[in-house]
């Protein structure tokens, strides 16, 4: 199977059109695929520093991808308008789940900036309940129900994002699991609930259905909670509150 196929097309919230990128005031209009850097699709600059091709915009037939083709540079993607920031490391990808954003890399003494904006075919639900989300431990998305715990996890989960968007950084699955106070298996386990909940509901890269992005499950997930305001800064409050577990109970 294409690794940029997604196996169940037709359970998406909502299908992404054409994707016009912008740089140096010339707009790019793709429709499938688009390379990004010396020698590529899109020519930035000469720049002996830069690679042949850094990045590579791809279709997946329901939603657009990000991804970092290079050796040695990091690509950084900012989502617009929330301005929550994902780090693109060689070799890996990136769903694009926000309409606009906007991509930065630096090459030796430059740094380059594009934008994108992501035309919709089908309007997008409301991932929320509606309205504000504050003080709410039940979302939907979809099918799909978030609970105390999963909503709990979450924020372990987007904590660094949440409180420093530049840095893109999320936290090591011990780190996280002691933050939550679960023991590590809990945790894992339902990471791995979670992930299926929400990859049933459409959103690929969560659960092994495009190869070789099974690894950037978090970063994909940690990016939808942060896009649709599943958890906020102001909800960061709860992990320290009495619904946090104590780490005996029982893996569910």
């Amino acid at each position: 199977m294409d690794a940029w196929v997604d196996p169940h097309p037709d359970t998406r919230v909502g299908r992404a059109g054409a994707l016009v990128v912008e740089f140096c005031d010339e707009e790019f209009r793709v429709v499938d695929r688009l390379t990004v850097g010396r020698v590529a699709d899109l020519e930035v600059d000469t720049n002996p520093y830069l690679h042949r091709v850094v990045a590579e915009f791809r279709h997946d037939g329901v939603r657009w991808w990000l991804r970092n083709v290079g050796s040695r540079l990091v690509v950084r993607v900012r989502s617009e308008p929330d301005g929550s920031t994902s780090v693109v490391a060689p070799g890996s990808a990136v769903a694009l789940v926000s309409p606009a954003f906007t991509v930065r890399f630096t090459a030796g003494p430059a740094t380059y900036e594009l934008h994108g904006v992501v035309e919709l075919l089908e309007r997008e639900l409301d991932l929320r309940t509606g309205g504000e989300t504050s003080g709410q431990h039940t979302l939907e998305w979809g099918r799909v129900e978030l609970n105390a715990e999963q909503r709990l996890l979450l924020l372990a989960l987007c904590e660094p994002l949440l409180t420093d968007p530049d840095d893109g950084r999320l936290p090591a699955h011990r780190v996280a699991a002691r933050r939550l106070g679960w023991t590590f298996t809990k945790y894992h386990r339902k990471l791995d609930n979670l992930c299926l909940k929400v990859a049933r509901a459409g959103v690929t890269g969560l659960h092994g259905d495009i190869a070789g992005f099974a690894t950037e499950r978090r970063q994909v997930l940690a990016e939808l909670a942060i896009a649709n305001r599943w958890v906020t800064l102001a909800d960061l409050a709860d992990l320290d509150g009495p619904t946090a577990d104590d780490g005996r109970g029982a893996v569910t």
